[in-house]
């Protein structure tokens, strides 16, 4: 008999909740499968170290872990809420509380093993499908093939049962200080009058718009000190949920100066709804409203390092082998011998670049391109910086090799003159140099010809940000710098020719990143977020490299923003759902008074419009000021073409089209609710 109730409750529980069996069953999903592809055979032979990956979803798992505790627990008590009644009636019968907490654990439990259960085949096909898309960035064959382990079912397993432990956990505590009379009432407990004094906590919505517009200002006029960041985040936290605390309020004293806006069709009876839902879940509100923020901003990163990977890794590259070496007279002997034992070259260049004494360049970089560090001079030796400790100048008979190993056109340089050649990101500040930069070479004035930006592996090798051109007869009175050699294959880089060449490299394995370099003053420019510099690049591996925690950042930010989109969208449409039945009454009340069918089903759509669109709108005004800002950034210092206005549109149309299916789900749920049994 015990057995059969729980059984017949698990079924009616799997009915009323579909939606969160549903979410959960997606979240199991997707658990199978990132944790499938850290167990992944075919990713360790795509990638063999996959350190990358497994903190990248080790991270993601950590916030995730946590986002499904909280969701487990908030569905768990809400639950024990609305079947108090039916538990309290168990104690009349002459049930014990034991029995009970025995009853409704195991209810949950079958309720979590379905969705696990029904997680593992969309899991193992979402696996097949990530790891073919990671195979297809990096231009990798793959096969279909059975790659299954099943430490990947423990590990998931292992979660979701310890999010139900420490929920029941909690309930179980909760029940055994419950009398009959509190659990007879506790789904009433919500349904408190508002008075008329609370209304003047509506005060609330403007103090926390007004804190929530200034530190929007801060934010994108770059005004906000980073080390009082933190307090400005703690701030608005707080605003949103004060924010919550005072609409409630808002609605009532609207209501109650009786405009007569709330008597056109059925305003009032939604008003009414709103407020007192917005009342007892304003704290709930609050927190899926952050999630809602936290959703759309990882979804931008996203779409910003997506774009990043397919249309700029390694575009500053144009060279398949850039190497150089603090000796502007080294001959490359080994690094060459090594290249031809592991590929076939077509084409090979060695040059060098120069300086002249001169900072002048490096100065007002230093001091008009943001993120700019400047090396120091101690004890004869450099400190690392941005740009090398000297202005760099290069041939141009050297720069017309180059440009024509890289497909680009041949320049002429008049007498007098020199050519800028720098990173396209900086075109602002290129503009501005002819009249506030004065190049000079021996001690004359040199004019700006023109000013070229296109790829030219200037992270270090021709230059960092930027290489002055010159006659070749000025240059061959300069000092030479440092020496570089350039080359270009017939076919594709083999993997492991990057860690042959730098194991060629002294100064890539002293104890100092780059060792004597530091004695020149080595840069490798100012882009920031991602780069690729060094004294030894090789294009095809660097790329596969990129590439792959590129792709593995995205994957963890996207695995984030859809655990959190649905967890907070399944408590939005499980407390709807609940109301549809606990409230039927008032709709049968409408119906009495003469509304349709269809006119009810229009209350219950604006209904559901505006408590939807209420945490949607304020995440998306939060986001979308953060978005750009952050947009805007990426965008300078890496160069990308893509714009923050693109970025955040892709991400808010990804979030709407999941934040649609889930309304439209809850308003038919809804309807069917009200029109059960009539």
């Amino acid at each position: 008999m015990f057995n059969t109730l729980i059984w017949r409750n698990t079924k009616r529980s799997a009915k009323d909740y579909m939606i969160y069996v549903g979410t959960m069953t997606i979240i199991s999903s997707l658990m199978f499968a990132f944790h499938g592809m850290i167990f992944s055979k075919d990713m360790r032979a795509l990638y063999a170290d996959m350190t990358v990956f497994g903190v990248m979803i080790g991270t993601a798992s950590f916030f995730i872990i946590g986002i499904v505790m909280w969701l487990v627990r908030y569905i768990v008590n809400f639950m024990l809420e609305k079947r108090s009644k039916e538990f309290g009636t168990y104690l009349l019968l002459g049930m014990t509380k034991k029995e009970i907490i025995k009853l409704f654990r195991r209810e949950n439990y079958l309720l979590g093993f379905l969705s696990i259960i029904l997680g593992i085949i969309p899991g193992y096909l979402f696996q097949l499908l990530f790891v073919n898309i990671f195979y297809s960035i990096l231009d990798a064959e793959y096969k279909i093939s059975p790659d299954f382990n099943p430490w990947y079912l423990l590990l998931t397993f292992g979660i979701q049962a310890l999010a139900y432990l420490l929920a029941m956990k909690n309930v179980r505590r909760k029940i055994k200080k419950m009398s009959i009379r509190q659990l007879l009432h506790a789904d009433q407990q919500n349904e408190k009058i508002v008075h008329e004094k609370n209304t003047r906590k509506g005060i609330l919505v403007f103090l926390s718009l007004i804190y929530i517009c200034v530190f929007n200002v801060l934010i994108l006029t770059s005004n906000m000190p980073l080390k009082s960041s933190v307090f400005y985040s703690l701030g608005l936290v707080l605003a949103i949920y004060l924010l919550y605390f005072g609409l409630s309020a808002f609605f009532i004293r609207f209501i109650q100066k009786k405009s007569p806006l709330i008597y056109k069709q059925n305003t009032l009876f939604v008003l009414r709804q709103l407020s007192s839902k917005i009342k007892t879940m304003r704290v709930t509100m609050g927190t899926l409203t952050i999630l809602f923020t936290g959703a759309l901003l990882t979804w931008m990163v996203v779409m910003m390092f997506a774009d990043y990977q397919q249309n700029q890794v390694v575009l500053e590259q144009p060279f398949d082998i850039s190497i150089a070496n603090s000796d502007p007279n080294y001959a490359f002997t080994n690094e060459r011998a090594t290249i031809e034992k592991n590929a076939s070259i077509k084409e090979l260049y060695q040059y060098q670049i120069y300086r002249d004494g001169t900072t002048t360049m490096n100065d007002y970089l230093y001091q008009h391109v943001d993120g700019t560090q400047k090396g120091e001079k101690i004890d004869g030796r450099w400190t690392d910086g941005t740009y090398f400790g000297e202005d760099t100048f290069m041939r141009l008979s050297d720069y017309n090799h180059l440009r024509k190993q890289a497909g680009y056109s041949q320049v002429r340089l008049k007498s007098g003159n020199y050519i800028l050649h720098g990173k396209r990101r900086l075109e602002k500040q290129w503009q501005l140099v002819k009249e506030a930069v004065t190049v000079t070479a021996n001690h004359k004035k040199l004019s700006l010809q023109d000013t070229n930006m296109e790829p030219f592996a200037q992270n270090g090798m021709n230059g960092a940000d930027y290489i002055l051109v010159v006659p070749d007869q000025v240059a061959d009175q300069m000092t030479p710098y440092y020496g570089v050699m350039i080359a270009n294959l017939t076919d594709e880089a083999p993997a492991n020719l990057q860690k042959d060449l730098e194991a060629l490299d002294k100064n890539f394995i002293e104890t100092d990143q780059y060792g004597d370099l530091y004695a020149m003053g080595y840069g490798n420019g100012s882009d920031q977020i991602l780069t690729m510099s060094g004294t030894t690049i090789v294009r095809d591996n660097i790329k596969k490299e990129a590439s792959f925690v590129i792709v593995s950042i995205c994957f963890m930010l996207a695995y984030l923003g859809i655990v959190f989109l649905c967890a907070a969208l399944t408590i939005l449409a499980v407390q709807q759902l609940s109301d549809s039945t606990k409230h039927k009454k008032r709709y049968d009340i409408l119906r009495q008074l003469g509304l349709n069918k269809k006119e009810t089903e229009k209350v219950v759509l604006k209904q559901l419009s505006i408590y939807y669109l209420c945490p949607l709108l304020i995440s998306i005004i939060l986001s979308i000021f953060i978005g750009m800002f952050a947009g805007e950034r990426f965008v300078y210092y890496t160069g990308v073409q893509g714009t923050p206005v693109r970025f955040y549109g892709l991400a808010l149309l990804v979030f709407l089209i999941i934040y649609l299916a889930y309304f439209l789900v809850t308003y038919i749920g809804f309807t069917r609710n009200i029109e059960k049994h009539r």
